[in-house]
């Protein structure tokens, strides 16, 4: 019994070791890649955006027709978290110092619907911002 259980321990070492050795091995394969940088045709960046809604509401908001959701289909948006405050009146969302308002990462179904969407917002205004279309 005492040689099963140590035979069965060796096997679950050597298993162990051989998936660690292949984890390397596919972090070395894929090192080259750090450097580079994917482009999304269907991915748009907004900076400026000034939105004054609660935060609950803010997603649905941005997906609206009277924000991106008039451009197409969308799959995804993504709030900048790095650029979002909480204003001190709690209606919703200030740029960080009050003047960069927040960044939007939107994924539209169609890479059209994404050059429609830059054509129209970049340089557009919103309230007292200009909205910036990024490509970072």
């Amino acid at each position: 019994m005492r040689a099963d259980q140590n035979k069965k321990n060796r096997q679950q070492n050597e298993k162990r070791k051989l998936e660690a050795q292949k984890r390397e091995i596919d972090a070395l394969n894929r090192k080259h890649l750090s450097g580079l940088r994917v482009i999304q045709k269907n991915l748009v960046y907004v900076t400026g955006l000034n939105p004054r809604i609660p935060e609950e509401d803010l997603l649905q908001t941005l997906r609206g027709k009277s924000y991106f959701g008039q451009y197409g289909k969308i799959i995804k948006i993504v709030v900048n978290k790095r650029t979002t405050a909480r204003d001190g009146s709690g209606n919703g969302y200030q740029g960080s110092g009050g003047a960069q308002g927040l960044g939007v990462y939107v994924t539209f179904a169609k890479k059209e619907d994404a050059e429609v969407c830059i054509d129209a917002v970049d340089g557009s205004q919103n309230g007292d911002r200009t909205l910036r279309y990024s490509n970072s």
